[in-house]
């Protein structure tokens, strides 16, 4: 009895480690700023997130836009309504939210604007969290199944290994996708991780998010990485992952797990489904060049 409560207790644990948007939790103390089309809720912003939605049905395109110093993230914002959560991966210090709504073509104006300071009350905390591109919660698909990989499993390095596999031996490459996207055809596309889950198929940006959902559930801090990769200059999406007392385990030299350490972190590559050489990918790392991190 004793063990089960303790299982019970572990697994509890890791989500209220998490994000109190993820276990459902109200805030008595919430911190709304509502415009005339839209609102953002900064209750969370020291856990590294802010929620964001459109105040009515919106027929025109919204977008968000998150600075920090001379950093510049930009995402779609849902037009029907739907809160969306977006992180705050920048660092302690002064950000700046705003909403846009478009005119026309490519033309936009600011709806509403909000300034914050951010001081996060735990380390990593950006990376521990579900936002728009990794959007997961306790009764998602790979939730349940990074639970089941990971019951028994006491070591943080032990479970990267094990969801890392089931990832590279379960989920195939989709061409017909990556063609949509360098075709425009999917402008915008976000990760759906239990749809991906489902058909056992995606792109780059597709095995990134579903591993970090996976890790992150797990309490284990995990980075979507995009950016190139040399020497095609392939724009691609990886992941980084932190491990207590070795840092954040980056890119290096080939596709295995020795036992102690990751080699190299890119499940895409390593699931071997990608077209081309993939020996023109693995290097020392210096093939990779970062451009944004969620």
């Amino acid at each position: 009895m004793k063990k089960m409560i303790c299982r019970t207790l572990a697994a509890l644990t890791v989500f209220m480690v998490m994000a109190p948007a993820l276990m459902g939790a109200a805030n008595p103390r919430a911190v709304i700023h509502t415009g005339k089309k839209s609102q953002i809720d900064v209750t969370y912003k020291d856990d590294a997130y802010v929620k964001i939605k459109s105040l009515e049905k919106n027929p025109k395109k919204l977008m968000v836009k998150i600075e920090k110093d001379k950093t510049t993230y930009t995402y779609t914002l849902d037009s029907t309504g739907k809160e969306e959560i977006y992180s705050l991966q920048m660092g302690d210090g002064t950000y700046t939210i705003k909403v846009l709504e478009n005119i026309e073509g490519t033309r936009y104006s600011v709806i509403q604007t909000q300034t914050v300071k951010v001081k996060y009350n735990r380390p990593n905390a950006p990376f521990l969290i579900p936002v728009q591109n990794i959007s997961f919660s306790e009764t998602s698909k790979v939730v349940k199944k990074a639970a089941e990989l990971c019951k028994g499993v006491t070591t943080e390095i032990g479970k990267v290994e094990k969801i890392y596999q089931f990832i590279v031996e379960t989920i195939k490459y989709d061409f017909d996708k990556a063609k949509q996207v360098t075709e425009g055809k999917l402008n915008g596309y976000l990760p759906s991780v239990d749809v991906i889950f489902d058909a056992k198929k995606g792109i780059c940006y597709d095995y990134s998010s579903v591993m970090a959902a996976m890790l992150r559930s797990q309490g284990i801090p995990t980075k979507l990485v995009t950016g190139y990769v040399a020497p095609k200059n392939v724009y691609h999406a990886w992941n980084d992952v932190f491990i207590t007392g070795q840092g954040w385990i980056k890119i290096q030299s080939s596709v295995y797990f020795d036992g102690k350490a990751w080699s190299r972190m890119d499940s895409t590559f390593a699931a071997g489904n990608t077209s081309g050489k993939k020996n023109d990918f693995i290097g020392d790392g210096s093939n990779y060049a970062p451009k944004d991190v969620y």
